[in-house]
């Protein structure tokens, strides 16, 4: 058995449980940000693509929402294994996630003409 004492941890290396605190604080407001963004885009849904002529806007919608989606699933990377410590964060990201996968669904897949008549037929009865 040695008698040598260990020498104290560096400053930098103490704080290491604030230093994870101010990382998962500075995330939360990342993921808050976007969220904002995803959120605000629905109003947006409304001004725009609800118009009789929407081309450019359905054109600038799909870039938004796929750009949205792509940095969402980076975030969800990071808050899915079970030892991210925010559950409810990670609930919060999967669901923001799921609801721009089906924006893009609703807005921009292909749907033959007998099957969109059928839904507006059905719609209007």
């Amino acid at each position: 058995m040695s008698n040598t004492a260990l020498k104290p941890l560096p400053l930098e290396m103490g704080h290491l449980g604030n230093f994870q605190a101010r990382m998962l604080r500075n995330f939360r407001a990342a993921v808050d940000d976007w969220d904002e963004v995803c959120s605000a885009l629905g109003s947006w849904e409304g001004q725009y693509l609800t118009l009789d002529d929407h081309g450019e806007a359905r054109t600038q919608h799909r870039i938004c929402v796929t750009e949205l989606l792509s940095w969402g699933q980076i975030v969800q990377q990071a808050t899915d294994p079970p030892e991210f410590p925010d559950r409810v964060l990670a609930a919060r990201v999967n669901a923001r996630v799921r609801h721009l996968r089906d924006k893009l669904a609703i807005w921009h897949r292909e749907m033959p003409p007998a099957e969109e008549e059928r839904i507006l037929r059905a719609a209007f009865e």
